[in-house]
Protein backbone atom coordinates (compact mmCIF):
# COMPACT_ATOMS: atom_id res chain seq x y z
CA UNK A 1 0.00 0.00 0.00
CA UNK A 2 1.76 3.61 -1.01
CA UNK A 3 0.96 6.25 0.69
CA UNK A 4 -0.19 9.33 -1.27
CA UNK A 5 1.37 11.93 1.63
CA UNK A 6 4.33 10.45 1.02
CA UNK A 7 4.92 11.25 -2.59
CA UNK A 8 7.38 13.69 -3.61
CA UNK A 9 5.63 17.22 -5.25
CA UNK A 10 5.66 17.35 -8.66
CA UNK A 11 8.67 19.00 -10.40
CA UNK A 12 8.64 22.48 -11.87
CA UNK A 13 10.52 22.78 -14.76
CA UNK A 14 12.73 25.94 -15.23
CA UNK A 15 11.70 28.64 -17.76
CA UNK A 16 14.97 28.61 -20.51
CA UNK A 17 13.63 31.40 -22.00
CA UNK A 18 16.07 34.21 -22.14
CA UNK A 19 13.19 36.97 -22.77
CA UNK A 20 13.31 40.07 -20.47
CA UNK A 21 9.63 40.68 -18.77
CA UNK A 22 7.80 43.28 -21.04
CA UNK A 23 7.29 46.49 -19.42
CA UNK A 24 3.21 46.94 -18.45
CA UNK A 25 0.75 47.29 -20.65
CA UNK A 26 2.96 46.97 -23.16
CA UNK A 27 3.40 44.00 -26.21
CA UNK A 28 5.91 42.14 -28.01
CA UNK A 29 4.94 40.54 -31.57
CA UNK A 30 3.37 37.80 -30.76
CA UNK A 31 1.05 39.01 -28.18
CA UNK A 32 -0.02 42.18 -30.19
CA UNK A 33 -0.80 39.74 -33.05
CA UNK A 34 -3.05 37.55 -30.81
CA UNK A 35 -4.57 40.80 -29.72
CA UNK A 36 -5.65 42.00 -33.01
CA UNK A 37 -6.32 38.95 -34.05
CA UNK A 38 -3.94 38.67 -37.01
CA UNK A 39 -2.97 35.35 -37.95
CA UNK A 40 0.44 34.86 -36.56
CA UNK A 41 3.52 36.50 -36.11
CA UNK A 42 4.73 36.78 -39.59
CA UNK A 43 1.60 38.53 -41.07
CA UNK A 44 2.07 40.79 -37.92
CA UNK A 45 5.47 41.62 -39.36
CA UNK A 46 4.28 42.05 -42.61
CA UNK A 47 1.61 44.13 -41.74
CA UNK A 48 4.44 46.20 -39.74
CA UNK A 49 6.81 46.25 -42.76
CA UNK A 50 3.93 47.45 -44.74
CA UNK A 51 2.65 50.52 -42.70
CA UNK A 52 -0.35 48.50 -42.20
CA UNK A 53 -0.42 49.09 -38.28
CA UNK A 54 0.57 51.39 -35.68
CA UNK A 55 4.48 51.84 -35.02
CA UNK A 56 6.00 49.79 -32.48
CA UNK A 57 8.33 51.18 -29.71
CA UNK A 58 11.72 50.33 -28.93
CA UNK A 59 12.58 50.08 -25.09
CA UNK A 60 15.71 48.27 -24.26
CA UNK A 61 16.20 46.69 -27.98
CA UNK A 62 12.24 45.18 -27.47
CA UNK A 63 10.21 45.94 -29.99
CA UNK A 64 6.94 46.40 -27.90
CA UNK A 65 3.40 47.90 -29.01
CA UNK A 66 1.30 49.92 -26.46
CA UNK A 67 -1.95 47.86 -25.42
CA UNK A 68 -4.13 51.00 -25.24
CA UNK A 69 -3.05 52.22 -28.76
CA UNK A 70 -3.87 48.87 -30.17
CA UNK A 71 -7.04 48.78 -28.90
CA UNK A 72 -8.12 52.28 -29.94
CA UNK A 73 -6.77 51.26 -33.25
CA UNK A 74 -9.08 48.42 -33.53
CA UNK A 75 -12.05 50.33 -32.32
CA UNK A 76 -11.22 53.02 -35.03
CA UNK A 77 -11.30 49.98 -37.85
CA UNK A 78 -7.43 49.27 -38.19
CA UNK A 79 -6.22 52.59 -40.42
CA UNK A 80 -3.16 52.02 -42.34
CA UNK A 81 -0.30 53.73 -40.26
CA UNK A 82 -0.37 56.87 -42.53
CA UNK A 83 -4.03 57.37 -41.40
CA UNK A 84 -3.50 56.60 -37.66
CA UNK A 85 -0.40 58.41 -36.46
CA UNK A 86 -2.43 61.65 -36.67
CA UNK A 87 -5.24 60.34 -34.94
CA UNK A 88 -3.36 58.73 -32.35
CA UNK A 89 -1.21 61.98 -31.66
CA UNK A 90 -4.73 64.24 -31.25
CA UNK A 91 -6.20 61.68 -29.36
CA UNK A 92 -2.86 62.11 -26.79
CA UNK A 93 -3.04 65.72 -26.70
CA UNK A 94 -6.44 65.42 -25.74
CA UNK A 95 -5.83 63.17 -22.92
CA UNK A 96 -2.95 65.54 -21.83
CA UNK A 97 -4.93 68.91 -21.66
Amino acid sequence: MTDISSDPAPTTRKSKSRRRPVAPRMLGRDEAAEFCGVGGVSTWDRHTAAGLNPAPVRLGGAVLWSRAELAEWCRRGCPPRTEWAPIWRELLARRAK
